[in-house]
């Protein structure tokens, strides 16, 4: 039996985003994290963190769309990065390349460490 789908958001100040996956990530999903991320960046949002830590399984499409968000961010001088740690997907990153261009932390606290506008980081470096 397939895991519920559920997708949250969060505004962490200056430009960065978390937005948290539950559930499997695939064409019949795919939809809805697309509006998100696309708002975001509407928005301006620069540094983004998709956390896949709760999803079990990614298809080719929901690869495709965190590909394609990675390279529009990068390209505008953003930063994105999944969560994972399930060692099946992180492979499957690995063995076709996309490690070049898919930045992975396996814990929200890395991910979070890594940010540059995330407003807490510069509090406690300050």
């Amino acid at each position: 039996m397939p895991h519920a789908f559920s997708l949250t958001s969060a505004y962490l100040g200056a430009d960065a985003h978390v937005v948290t996956i539950e559930g499997e990530l695939d064409v019949a999903t795919v939809p809805g994290l697309r509006a998100e991320l696309e708002r975001i960046e509407g928005e301006g949002g620069r540094e983004l963190i998709v956390d896949l830590l709760a999803v079990p399984f990614v298809d080719s499409v929901a690869l495709g769309l965190l590909v394609e968000t990675s390279k529009r961010l990068t390209s505008r001088g953003g930063v994105f990065t999944i969560v994972c740690d399930d060692r099946r997907l992180a492979r499957i990153i690995e063995i076709t390349g996309l490690e070049r261009v898919l930045r992975r932390q396996s814990t929200l606290r890395d991910a979070l460490d890594s940010l540059t506008s995330y407003p807490l980081q510069q509090a406690a470096a300050g």
